[in-house]
């Protein structure tokens, strides 16, 4: 009936809370139909009994159970819930990391204050699944939805989200929807490379690479490269070609990082083992960067001494990488706040039109970048 996952940043008894609120609101679970109890989701689920309790309690509080002493536990009737309670969906690309966590924890932070409670599911990076999580949330009968569209330049009209029929109010997070007009809530993804990158020329380093992996017209990597390109330009140097891993086929993803990237490594490293090889990179986010610190050692340089390393997104990881890793940080509590106080206003009968909304990111100094080795100081690029 439920399914949780062990390996999500999101804490057991929020995912079990929200598997029930999308039971009860899609009709898979009846009104006065019994619950499992205690002992068989602890058995089933392999979770801890405070997990069960602290769900359900919210739940109760809610109005969406009832329980029966010596009985069980039951499903509320719709006319017995708080008419005062709705429903707005989010719906990510990928659970991740506590960046996902914390985005969700900003947005329902200002929902619950406003009476509304949230739903959250993933899409798994599929443009159909995107698109049937829509339809199932519409008929749940959010008030509205919070989108981190999944990748998709090919066509936007397969997207259910621009279809007649969806009715409720969206707000895309994190980069918009090529061709399609909804507002959109991101990070300052320019100015913060523009300040990776002046950290870098600051320490002397006169030979920076940008590193991605494809999309690289996805509109953050765009807006960083961008940074990067006038960045070099306007220090009088000239810019690399993008350094460039993997197929351009879709975004990548945690799981490719973790498991699958040995040969972006094995490039990288062959990369810096070049006479002709920077001094500094900027890698389009922090999964990249820590593939950069892994080839760097593997390439025999050293850190920072031979190699400066700057992320993007302030991952919990950063602070546990050897080095440990300079980056930009965003701060996503405030874009999911930011994007909830958008959303509310279309809910409330503002219309609907593109905007951006632009989060501020700041520069977090760790031990990755220094200044170049002393023979390319202030220097020409090899």
């Amino acid at each position: 009936m439920f399914t949780l996952s062990k390996t999500s940043p999101i804490p057991l008894h929020t995912q079990l809370l929200n598997e029930l609120r999308h039971a009860i609101l899609s009709g898979k679970l009846k009104p006065h139909e019994q619950l499992p109890g205690e002992y068989a989701l602890i058995t089933q689920l392999n979770i801890s009994r405070s997990t069960v309790q602290r769900a359900w309690q919210t739940a109760q509080d809610e109005g969406l159970i009832y329980r029966v002493p010596a009985k069980g536990t039951f499903v509320s009737e719709p006319a017995k819930r708080p008419t005062t309670t709705q429903f707005v969906g989010c719906i990510v690309a990928e659970f991740r990391y506590t960046f996902d966590g914390s985005l969700l924890d900003g947005a329902d932070e200002l929902l619950r204050a406003k009476g509304y409670r949230l739903l959250f599911a993933q899409s798994e990076r599929r443009i159909e699944e995107e698109n049937r999580l829509i339809r199932t949330m519409c008929a749940e009968g959010v008030a509205g939805i919070l989108l981190w569209p999944v990748t998709d330049n090919r066509n936007s009209r397969r997207r259910f989200v621009t279809d007649p029929s969806c009715s409720v109010p969206v707000v895309l997070l994190d980069r918009p929807i090529p061709g399609v007009g909804l507002p959109c809530i991101t990070s300052q993804n320019y100015d913060g490379a523009l300040q990776a990158m002046r950290h870098l020329l600051k320490l002397g380093h006169r030979d920076i690479a940008f590193a991605a992996w494809p999309p690289l017209d996805l509109h953050p990597i765009a807006e960083r490269y961008r940074a990067y390109r006038e960045a070099m330009v306007e220090a009088g140097l000239s810019p690399r070609p993008i350094l460039t891993l993997g197929e351009p086929v879709e975004e990548v993803n945690y799981r490719r990082y973790a498991q699958e990237a040995h040969e972006d490594v094995a490039y990288l490293a062959e990369v810096l083992r070049q006479p002709d090889r920077p001094t500094a990179i900027f890698a389009m986010n922090d999964l990249l960067a820590v593939l950069v610190l892994r080839a760097a050692r593997e390439a025999g340089l050293q850190l920072p001494a031979d190699l400066s390393v700057v992320g993007f997104d302030n991952l919990e990881l950063t602070t546990r990488t050897e080095p440990t890793l300079t980056t930009i940080a965003q701060d996503t509590p405030v874009i999911g706040r930011e994007a909830v106080r958008r959303l509310l206003a279309l809910i409330d009968g503002d219309p609907p039109r593109q905007t951006f909304t632009l989060v501020p990111t700041r520069l977090i100094i760790r031990e990755s970048t220094s200044t170049p080795p002393a023979r390319f100081e202030a220097g020409e690029r090899r």
